[in-house]
């Protein structure tokens, strides 16, 4: 028989004893940890929001603007400012004034251009190609941009500079211009005289210009919030909206508009004018920024907050009965768990840290709360007190009793 070496006899018995030893420890681990009652959590700096929920009304200065009879083609962007009087939409008596107008419009272009073109005093030389050099960067930049707002009336300047060095150079190109010029002067003043039928619709009052309607716009207004009681605010619901489906749209004409919310008389005591808010509004799932106007008397725990905003106008010009959030505090402090909360033997509100192998006091201050935490803030007695509560310390969760001092890890 083949006698082990002592060094083979030695690893078969030390490696299974290592492997039994290791499971023992996990064993003993495990066990330590289900009876261990502490557990400990980073201290760490978080914000909470005091918020009350309300529903209220959305009230602005507007006038609708009717469409008229007819074709209509409107000519101003949604959220566009236009001023009183300004033209908003074309209205065509059928397809064959809609298409005058068009051509109207195309040769009109035309016989500004050669007309700029052939100009004595329009810019030629140095002048003209750093104009020419202005247009087509802004007409690079817009394409890149994606920004397209201007890009017909910067293709229309970039024409014309064409056109008059055109002029310039070529006494070819000024021969068919000039003779162009007469001919498309001749046509312009012929579809001028034959311009019956076409109507514009002009703008009452200078604002902005909307496409949402909700057929309250005649209805409400900001005089009509004076003095309104939790009452009548909700009495507006009972308000018939008017047909809008005559309108083309509505000019709002003050970019001060007005959020009447009633909200319960405890959460009504923390605004007061002048306040800043932030306002959470759900049908647009974006917060805004509003002013508290005023605030009325409790009535049967109900009163009436009347918030303001000079921005945000574009945003606010569909909202009209909405639910919301209003958000009248931001706490920023150390958020640590309701169930880390202890009062000592002194009366004092605090939790454990611990402290290499013990438990030691911090008292707090509480901030706010939600369901299952604290938001806090240290609070020693005085300078002297050096028991202050810092981020990162590890806040002690026990399921018994804690005392300075006692034995946690």
């Amino acid at each position: 028989m083949e006698e082990k070496k002592p060094g083979e006899l030695y690893t078969r018995i030390l490696i299974p004893a290592v492997i039994v030893a290791f499971v023992l420890y996990l064993i003993f681990s495990v066990w330590i940890g289900l009876r261990n009652p502490y557990t400990f959590t980073a201290a760490y700096t978080d914000t909470m929001e005091s918020s009350a929920l309300a529903q209220g009304w959305v009230v602005r200065s507007e006038i609708p603007v009717a469409a008229g009879e007819g074709l209509v083609q409107r000519n101003r962007e949604e959220n566009e400012r236009v001023a009183k009087d300004a033209t908003i939409a074309v209205v065509y008596q059928d397809e064959e004034y809609e298409k005058h107008q068009a051509e109207l419009l195309d040769t009109g272009k035309k016989l500004t251009a050669l007309q700029y073109a052939t100009y004595s005093d329009s810019p030629s030389g140095v002048a003209l190609e750093n104009q020419m050099r202005g247009a087509m960067v802004a007409l690079r930049t817009s394409a890149s941009s994606g920004n397209y707002t201007d890009l017909a009336q910067q293709t229309e300047v970039y024409r014309k500079l064409v056109l008059r060095r055109e002029y310039l150079v070529s006494n070819e190109a000024a021969n068919a211009m000039n003779q162009s010029l007469g001919e498309l002067g001749a046509q312009y003043r012929a579809l001028q005289g034959n311009n019956s039928g076409v109507t514009t619709i002009t703008a009452a009052a200078a604002g902005v210009f909307s496409t949402q309607l909700d057929g309250y716009e005649s209805l409400l207004s900001p005089d009509s919030l004076d003095g309104i009681s939790v009452q009548g605010l909700a009495d507006l619901a009972n308000l018939t909206p008017l047909d809008n489906s005559g309108y083309l749209g509505k000019i709002i004409t003050n970019t001060t508009w007005y959020y009447a919310v009633a909200m319960d008389g405890t959460s009504a005591q923390n605004f007061y004018a002048g306040k800043q808010v932030q306002v959470y509004f759900d049908a647009l799932a974006t917060t805004l920024t509003m002013t508290v106007a005023s605030v009325g008397e409790t009535v049967d725990d109900q009163a009436l907050v009347l918030l303001r905003s000079s921005q945000n106008a574009e945003e606010a010009a569909g909202l009209r009965q909405e639910s919301c959030r209003v958000v009248f505090r931001t706490n920023e402090g150390i958020r640590v768990s309701k169930k880390a909360l202890y009062i000592n033997e002194e009366g004092e509100t605090g939790v454990y840290v611990a402290v290499g192998y013990t438990a030691r006091f911090r008292p707090v201050r509480i901030l706010a709360e939600d369901d299952d935490f604290y938001l806090v803030r240290a609070a020693p007695k005085d300078v002297e007190d050096k028991r202050v509560l810092k981020t990162g310390d590890d806040v002690i969760v026990s399921s018994v009793e804690l005392y300075n001092g006692k034995v946690v890890r």
